[in-house]
């Protein structure tokens, strides 16, 4: 489905674009990816080619129009605005000294969905940031990559596509088969004691000196592990260890390059035998079943529930649903975005040498995965609860031992 590009690019708001939306409100719900690199880029430079991206993906200058079911982005012409900004104490392995990017975005009063920063020094970073109501990680860094190329003196790639996630899994919905059902899900980690009236989210990188393409699978054994030992031995006779696996759905459902937020989702869970080739196989079997397209269906009526009484749900229930047992949420997420190539995030002005994503503030845990030849990036990222005594800290010291062994 492609928009008549004569007309203003407009999109339906999805209902699960809908349900992100409830979150943001909750808590800020972001995308983040940072290129850290080298050369000497001014911010003047990255706004103009923004801009020129910015014409060619429309989906990354829309704004929220309309109410209830007949919600949908329509394009401002505004294109994003990256602004250059000083963080002296920020060593970009955790949240500590990026004051700047808490601020997040306000699309219920008609504020934009993407923007970036510019931090010169050494190393030189980059930040291109979208709201996950409006785009997914795939989306913000088909953005990134075409202002790139704009700055390499390069055609952007572009997109005028209207598609939307539920139109891609409603395709294929007869072919979903054998989905596993929710399951009372551990929290990886355990939660400090106490009250926390303010929820905020950390996170932290952590960098594994070789290559493994068997990245996810492990992970998720590790944090099954980690979960088990975490909980009191009743809850873990209770429960299961569970995650959610993000797919790409332009990429395995639909060819269609596009900014919005083309994301399916599917669980699996980790027994205690379960290694990281039978987590695979599991993964495996989802995808020729199409679990990825089976969207509750609680997310069509959630068109026609009014805003304001889902983020009122939401906050009501938040800390039950983030700090406890439970089947709404499962243990963590995990995502994998594939091989990192510097060529694709640098040009004359800056030569990236890593890019670093933060995963988006929703749920007990959730983990971004960069391939390098020779090494990997994990950013880790849970509610400040799950560190309040340094639970997470801890636990990325035995996942480094657990990569090692």
């Amino acid at each position: 489905m492609t928009s008549n590009i004569s007309q203003p690019y407009t999109r339906r708001l999805s209902g699960l674009e809908r349900y992100s939306l409830v979150i943001n409100e909750v808590y800020r719900y972001n995308i983040d990816a940072i290129a850290e690199g080298s050369g000497n880029i001014s911010c003047e430079e990255l706004q103009a080619a923004m801009a020129v991206a910015a014409e060619a993906n429309p989906g990354v200058r829309v704004r929220l129009k309309s109410f209830l079911g007949f919600s949908k982005w329509v394009d401002s012409g505004i294109a994003p605005i990256i602004r250059e900004v000083e963080a002296p104490e920020w060593d970009c392995y955790s949240e500590r000294g990026s004051e700047f990017m808490q601020e997040g975005f306000h699309p219920l009063e008609g504020g934009p969905v993407c923007d970036g920063f510019l931090l010169q020094g050494t190393p030189v970073r980059i930040i291109f940031r979208g709201l996950h109501a409006a785009m997914d990680a795939r989306g913000l860094q088909h953005f990134a990559k075409d202002i790139f190329r704009v700055l390499r003196g390069e055609a952007p790639i572009g997109s005028h596509s209207t598609l939307t996630d539920l139109d891609v899994t409603s395709k294929f919905k007869d072919r979903i088969k054998d989905v596993p059902p929710p399951a009372v899900c551990l929290p990886v980690l355990p939660p400090s004691s106490g009250n926390f009236e303010k929820l905020r989210y950390v996170w932290r990188r952590a960098i594994v000196n070789k290559n493994d393409r068997n990245m996810l699978p492990k992970m998720a054994v590790f944090l099954a592990q980690h979960a088990r030992k975490a909980n009191q031995p009743d809850q873990v006779d209770e429960g299961k260890v569970g995650f959610t696996i993000p797919v790409d759905l332009r990429g395995l459902r639909e060819d269609v390059a596009t900014t919005a937020n083309m994301t399916g989702y599917m669980r699996i869970y980790v027994a205690p035998e379960d290694t990281p080739r039978a987590i695979m196989q599991q993964i495996n079997q989802n995808v020729r079943n199409h679990v990825d397209c089976a969207l509750p269906g609680i997310l069509r009526l959630l068109q026609w529930v009014p805003l304001s009484y889902m983020i009122k749900k939401m906050r009501q229930g938040i800390d039950q649903a983030l700090y406890q047992t439970n089947k709404g949420l499962p243990s963590g997420g995990i995502v994998s975005m594939g091989m990192f190539k510097p060529e694709d995030f640098s040009c004359p002005q800056f030569k990236a040498v890593t890019c670093v994503g933060i995963p988006g503030s929703v749920g007990k845990m959730n983990v971004v995965i960069m391939n390098y030849t020779d090494h990997i990036e994990v950013v880790f990222s849970t509610p400040e609860a799950f560190n309040m005594e340094g639970q997470l800290d801890r636990m990325i010291d035995e996942f480094g031992a657990f990569m090692k062994a």
